[in-house]
């Protein structure tokens, strides 16, 4: 007779972070392979390029556009890293905290005077 029950090695049901590594990874391979094109166009939108239009009566229109801000930065970015932002924020007014969870909503004024800032004893 044998036992039945018990746990057993690779049953039951796969944790979807198993089931999703799988299509990542897939989809990284799909990234690898094709790299140094992705690279190239890149490179291509960073310097301008030539486009060759159709209008609609048939004539070609050769324009050429200028090179793609966002992806110069971009490339930037991703070699040297992205600078850090300084954002400055003015709590004279009082400020409105709004907390969303699922469909309710709350809504919390700060006293004026209050600057927002966390205590020591509040963590997030």
């Amino acid at each position: 007779m044998s036992a039945k029950g018990g746990t057993r090695p690779g049953a039951g049901r796969p944790k979807s972070r198993e089931v999703h590594e799988s299509a990542v990874r897939k989809a990284e391979k799909k990234i690898r392979d094709r790299l140094p094109q992705l690279i190239d166009n890149l490179l291509t939108l960073a310097d301008g390029v030539t486009v060759e239009d159709v209008t609609v009566e048939g004539e070609t229109v050769v324009y050429r556009k200028p090179p793609c801000r966002q992806t110069n930065e971009y490339l930037v970015n991703r070699i040297l890293g992205k600078p850090t932002e300084k954002v400055e924020t003015d709590n004279s007014g009082g400020l409105t905290v709004r907390v969303v969870y699922g469909t309710d909503n709350h809504t919390t004024e700060l006293p004026s005077g209050a600057d927002g800032s966390l205590e020591e004893s509040e963590e997030i």
